[in-house]
């Protein structure tokens, strides 16, 4: 092939490096590997073009600058894959100065050497054509120029290594990635070492930027098409290590194997006894007892346990098994997480709701107490007309399933002239014995109430009238046999009852309290001390003048005990 061809391809190569070169730095804020890709590529870009200035060109100038260029681009070569393969093998890795500058050694130390006449000659010789035509370059490879390829085959085997150790780590999309780059960088690799090999003998053409040509469209093919860069691995330390959770492995034997720091800290915080290395023993040991007994009797829920371990340290753990491929057990990974907050601010809550709970029913009780007191008569305890009122309506609703409902209305006699002689004092103490007595006639479902002053209503669903009067007869003897003291005199008080019996004397309320009402005024104007119901006729002396509730007591006349 003429030299002029070789310049083509050269400027070829050159121009598809520099452009992955571009390529991957627009990616750099994305992975610090694209940055070493593109410091890669870019030496790759100047070993092709200074190999195409000196094929097309063939001037003296070219022919003297091109081995300290050759050189420093491929230490640009070597440095840069060194670098992207410990960057890709472990993201957290950075190119310290240190290191940068021992790296940068070699390569300047040598294009310093091969551009000073008294020892360019050791890196590289002739350059000088022969062969008719001149078509063909005779290059001597001087003993640096040896040295230095050993030096950059072993750094490049040293990059190889820490490519090939992370694909066999990695899965899935990042095992494509290294795959890719380990392939493209071999590609190139064996292409300089044929090169290399064809040059020993002063004579051939330098092909390696060739295979670079081919490297660097492998690479533009998997940044567009593959993903190149696009997803960066995250070594196994930049997950385990950095977690807060504590992370241990654990084999079949129930010996730690592995742990990460955040595991330690826990262990030793969890036990201030524990000393020296934790790898290497007993999770038994190491856990303690009570720990591994506590969870042992804890029951398993969504896959993990939580337990308190010690009074106000709960841990929370979720452990998983591992197998070999053939299925066979090699431990377990247990990952611990402490949750002691958060159990205590979930038990704090929970004496939160469980103080407005006693709170709330503090405020129910007092609601419904005063709700009942609402409709209760402060003095006497009873009913008042409010409830009198709905209760009544409301059993008169359910008569026809309850059968009869009997309304009693109950005045005491001559308490006008109680309060007259004793005082109002007296009055109440009476009022509230008669309340008693009242109260103590009632069965579950009745109703007792004071409608005011001295007058008194009872409801008796499901009684009949003849059961009615037997019930106000019962209550009419308790009052009478009672006694009072009042003012030192023993004082006994009678009262007169009315009895109306739904739906014979009415249907609705009103009306049959206006029928018990009629025969409490017979039984007054008959005597008193006596219980009349609704249908009973009056004597042929009483005149059935209506006569105002303040009147009978101003007539009545107060009944002293024995």
């Amino acid at each position: 092939m003429t030299p002029d061809r070789w310049a083509v391809l050269f400027a070829c190569a050159a121009l598809v490096a520099a452009c992955t070169a571009v390529l991957a730095w627009r990616r750099r804020d994305r992975t610090p590997a694209a940055t070493a890709l593109a410091v890669t590529m870019s030496g790759v870009a100047t070993w092709s073009a200074a190999d195409a200035l000196v094929y097309g060109l063939r001037t003296e100038v070219i022919r003297l600058a091109y081995p300290p260029v050759l050189l420093a681009s491929v230490g640009l070569v070597v440095v840069g894959t060194y670098v992207l393969a410990r960057t890709v093998s472990d993201p957290s890795w950075r190119l310290a100065r240190r290191t940068a500058l021992l790296l940068a050694v070699e390569p300047l130390g040598l294009a310093v050497a091969g551009t000073l006449p008294a020892t360019r000659d050791l890196v590289m010789g002739g350059l000088a054509a022969s062969g008719p035509g001149g078509d063909t370059e005779v290059v001597v490879l001087g003993p640096l120029f040896l040295a230095h390829t050993l030096y950059s085959y072993v750094l490049v085997a040293v990059a190889y290594a820490y490519l090939v150790r992370c694909f066999r780590r990695v899965t899935g999309v990042l095992r494509r990635q290294v795959a890719i780059l380990l392939g493209s960088a071999m590609l190139s690799t064996v292409g300089n070492v044929v090169a290399v090999g064809g040059q020993l003998d002063g004579a051939g053409t330098d092909v390696t930027p060739l295979f670079f040509l081919l490297t660097g469209l492998v690479d533009c093919w998997a940044i567009f098409r593959g993903g190149l860069l696009r997803l960066v691995p995250v070594a196994r330390d930049q997950v385990v290590d950095t977690v807060p959770d504590a992370v241990l492995v654990v084999d079949p034997a129930g010996i730690l194997i592995d742990l990460n720091p955040a595991g330690e800290r826990m262990m030793r915080s969890m036990r201030a006894t524990l000393s020296g290395d934790l790898v290497g023993r007993s999770l038994h040991e190491i856990a303690g007892p009570n720990a591994l007994a506590v969870f042992g009797a804890t029951e398993r829920l969504d896959g993990h346990r939580v337990a308190e371990v010690s009074p106000g340290v709960w841990l929370d753990v979720r452990d998983s098994e591992v197998a070999d491929p053939r299925g066979r057990p090699l431990g377990r990974i247990v990952v611990v997480r402490d949750v002691s907050e958060q159990q205590e601010r979930q038990a704090a809550v929970e004496r939160l709701n469980a103080r407005l709970a006693e709170q709330v029913e503090v405020i129910e009780r007092l609601r419904a107490e005063l709700a009942e007191e609402a409709v209760r008569d402060p003095l006497t305890g009873l009913h008042n007309r409010r409830h009198l009122d709905r209760a009544l309506v409301a059993d008169l609703a359910s008569r026809p399933r309850a059968g009869e409902l009997s309304v009693l209305v109950v005045d005491i006699d001559h308490f006008k002239s109680v309060n007259d002689r004793y005082g109002h004092g007296a009055g109440d103490t009476v009022l509230t014995a008669v309340a008693g007595t009242l109260a103590g006639a009632v069965r579950a479902g009745d109703t007792a109430a004071r409608l005011g002053g001295e007058e008194f209503v009872l409801v008796l669903p499901g009684l009949g009238r003849d059961q009615a009067v037997e019930r106000a007869e019962q209550i009419r003897r308790t009052v009478a046999a009672g006694r009072h003291a009042l003012d030192g005199d023993d004082v006994r008080v009678t009262v007169s009852i009315g009895v109306a019996v739904c739906p014979a004397d009415g249907s609705v309320s009103a009306a049959l309290l206006e029928a018990a009402d009629r025969a409490l005024y017979t039984a007054k104007a008959t005597g008193r001390d006596r219980v009349v119901a609704a249908d009973a006729v009056p004597s042929p002396q009483v005149v059935a003048v209506p006569v105002p509730a303040a009147a009978r007591d101003d007539v009545a006349e107060l009944v002293p005990g024995a």
